[in-house]
């Protein structure tokens, strides 16, 4: 059974790139994983919680900076960083070197459109566009809780 995915699918997002390994469709909707690289100096998301989704980080190589509720953790290859629903959590790279880890999502809640809506935000410089993150957000259960200046910048 070939469990790579097509070429070229996923996204771009600014320095995020996401490449899909296990699509929600193709899980239904149970899990989707995605494997995540991170430009140097590259913000990733901005302070944010889910109501429903449990959210994993796990680090191949790189240093990720990661905000969880009250704590700055610093992840690097082979650290886990569980992420609960209702947990405030950011992430970034701040090195010098690009960092890749996998993310996972339980349930996936079709977690690839809002990747893919981001990517398109992105494109057209609208990542500070309060109304259009808002409206991305609340379609997959993601409340922003600092305003939107991480997405597009390393804070």
């Amino acid at each position: 059974m070939n469990t790579t995915p097509e070429p070229g699918t996923g996204v771009t997002i600014g320095g995020m790139q996401v490449r899909y390994l296990a699509r929600s469709d193709a899980t239904d909707d149970a899990l989707g994983i995605y494997a995540m690289t991170l430009a140097a100096h590259s913000p990733g998301a901005g302070l944010h919680r889910h109501a429903r989704l449990t959210e994993a980080f796990e680090v191949h190589e790189g240093a990720l900076t990661l905000r969880l509720n009250d704590r700055d953790v610093t992840a690097g290859p082979g650290d886990f960083v569980l992420v609960r629903p209702g947990d405030a959590h950011a992430f970034a790279n701040r090195g010098d070197r690009p960092v890749r880890f996998t993310l996972t999502f339980t349930p996936a809640l079709h977690r690839e459109g809002f990747f893919e809506g981001l990517a398109a935000l992105a494109a057209e410089d609208r990542l500070r566009d309060e109304g259009a993150m808002r409206a991305l957000m609340a379609a997959y259960d993601q409340e922003p809780l600092a305003g939107f200046s991480g997405w597009s910048e390393v804070g």
